[in-house]
């Protein structure tokens, strides 16, 4: 059997009925909630024998073990040639093998930890890959986070586009939603982008198997095509395989324990404490979830006296907004000066509300999940995480949070480490499984995890509900 690569796809050009056969069985899986086949979904297109390329590596590999002959042919050629001479004086040695792996290998994932300095590579594989980069986000602070950190090493403009704006550069920062919203309209532009494009790099790229995030990557012809994330392949719904497939295999790794050590991370003491609930039985889940976590005054009651005993300044995690003003109520009403940020707070009020804790204007901030990802808080002394639910993915960007280590003017480390403190919900069964996961989501990175019983014999909180 023989497989001609292109940049997106790979196709079947010679081989027998039995061969492609095999490769279109070893390409069918479980349905995940995309392209719905009778509970299956087939990445191997029939009408022209082709797959996306970023399965590649797994097809190979399978073969081999499944003694089908296969010989590959790429036909890709590459808009650039790598910069020898690449300025990359500014990275650490384990960024430096990350841009050197994704130019050399042109497609692949790389998973680095919160803090690991995910930006700093990529402004650095624009370096020594000299084409037009776009570099895709699904939140707007990403792509100005991103825009902005390009353009203080490089010194060139940056692009963007998002919130209105649309200006393209060498290096352009791009929501996906607002690519998507271009390509749906048949505004030429989207085309015309995503067609010049040498490269494309996926920030938090756990995310990218989305309808319409799926539908813009797999429009992007690009050469280099290189996904960034803590999670890459930590999808509860399996869909992580569309990431695979848009994007490549994982092809470098920094687990969080090498960076601790280092002393370029802070290391997380994480302590879950238990709070029985009874089994509702017969409720959904969001009633479930309005009854033992937004509404539960003994798990309340936890939180605050938590959030009390933690070092600040401290970051309180919560998913609904009614949680997240009674916390705030609760813990103002327990002697600390706390602050209620949420999503439809502009970035510009976000920014000055971490401002005002990291200088220690604020002792708390409780703020939803727009702060899971793209928040990088090194003043950060404990994290304390009211929200629950299962998410591997959200577990560990929570913690991320405080994870940057804190130097002060004449480099001396002053934190590195800090706390984290969540909840083990016992009783009810999704409570405990939900439970259940955030642990394993901490042990699975390396991360000191302790479950122990909460005491009983707490202060009031003076009329909490």
């Amino acid at each position: 059997m023989i497989v001609e690569v292109g940049n997106l796809n790979a196709r079947v050009t010679a081989g027998t009925d039995a061969e492609k056969r095999w490769a279109r069985e070893y390409l069918s899986f479980d349905d995940v909630g995309f392209k719905r086949r009778g509970g299956r979904v087939d990445m191997y297109n029939v009408m022209n024998d082709s797959f996306p390329a970023g399965f590649l590596g797994m097809v190979e590999k399978a073969a081999r073990a499944a003694r089908v002959s296969l010989s590959v042919v790429d036909r890709r050629s590459a808009p650039a040639a790598l910069d020898p001479a690449a300025d990359l004086s500014w990275l650490r040695k384990d960024q430096v093998d990350g841009v050197e792996l994704a130019a050399t290998r042109t497609r692949g994932l790389l998973w680095l930890p919160t803090g690991a300095g995910k930006t700093e590579i990529a402004v650095g594989l624009t370096r020594r890959v000299p084409c037009r980069w776009l570099f895709l986000v699904h939140r707007a602070g990403l792509m100005d986070q991103a825009a902005e950190r390009y353009e203080k090493r490089t010194g060139l403009p940056a692009g963007r586009i998002g919130e209105g704006m649309w200006t393209e550069e060498r290096f352009t920062a791009a929501t996906f939603q607002t690519v998507s919203r271009a390509l749906e309209g048949g505004d030429p532009r989207a085309l015309a982008l995503l067609e010049r494009s040498g490269g494309l790099m996926v920030d938090e790229a756990h995310v990218l198997p989305a309808e319409s995030f799926w539908a813009v990557a797999m429009k992007c012809r690009a050469h280099w095509r290189i996904g960034l994330s803590g999670t890459p392949l930590a999808r509860g719904d399996r869909r992580s395989l569309l990431t695979v497939a848009a994007l490549g295999p994982v092809i470098y790794r920094i687990r969080p324990d090498v960076l601790i050590k280092a002393g370029i991370l802070s290391r997380p003491k994480i302590r879950l404490r238990k709070i029985a609930h009874h089994d509702i039985k017969g409720n959904l889940w969001p009633a479930v979830y309005r009854e033992c976590i937004v509404g539960s005054a003994a798990r309340n009651r936890a939180v605050v006296e938590d959030v009390r005993r933690a070092r600040k300044p401290c970051l309180v995690f919560v998913k609904e907004i009614d949680h997240g003003r009674l916390l705030e109520k609760l813990i103002l009403r327990a002697g600390l000066r706390a602050e209620f940020v949420w999503g439809t707070d502009s970035t510009e009020e976000r920014k000055a509300a971490i401002r005002r804790l990291a200088r220690g204007d604020a002792d708390v901030l409780v703020a939803s999940v727009v702060f899971n990802e793209g928040v990088d808080i090194p003043e950060l002394r404990s994290v304390v995480v009211a929200s629950g639910g299962k998410s591997v993915i959200a577990a560990l960007q929570r913690i991320g949070r405080g994870m940057r280590v804190q130097k002060d003017a004449a480099g001396n480390v002053v934190k590195d480490e800090f706390q984290v403190f969540d909840y083990f919900d016992e009783g009810d069964r999704w409570l405990r499984r939900h439970s259940k996961a955030r642990v394993k989501a901490y042990t699975s990175e390396g991360h000191e995890t302790v479950v122990e019983d909460f005491p009983q014999n707490l202060p009031s909180l003076g009329g909490a509900p």
